[in-house]
C-alpha cells in the first residue's frame, strides 16, 4: 500500500475510534475540513509537521499514524 493511503487510513482509524468528525478533528489541529479528508483519502502527500499536528490532535504519538508505512 502507497503510504500516503496507510497513513490516512491510520488517520481516520484514530479518528473514528474516538468517536469525533472531520470537522472536529480539522479544528482540534486548526486546519480546514477539506484538508483532513484529503489527508485520511491519502490524495496529498503529508509534511511530517502536518502529521505531527494531527496526531497531536487525535491525541496519539505520531508514529502511531506511521504504522504500517
Amino acid at each position: 500500500m502507497e503510504p500516503k493511503l496507510k497513513i490516512g487510513q491510520n488517520i481516520r482509524t484514530e479518528r473514528k475510534r474516538i468517536g469525533i468528525t472531520q470537522e472536529a478533528l480539522a479544528e482540534r489541529c486548526d486546519m480546514h475540513p477539506v484538508e483532513v479528508g484529503r489527508a485520511e483519502r491519502g490524495t496529498r502527500d503529508l509534511r511530517i509537521s502536518t502529521v505531527v499536528k494531527l496526531a497531536r490532535g487525535l491525541g496519539v504519538p505520531a508514529c502511531d499514524l506511521l504504522r504500517g508505512v
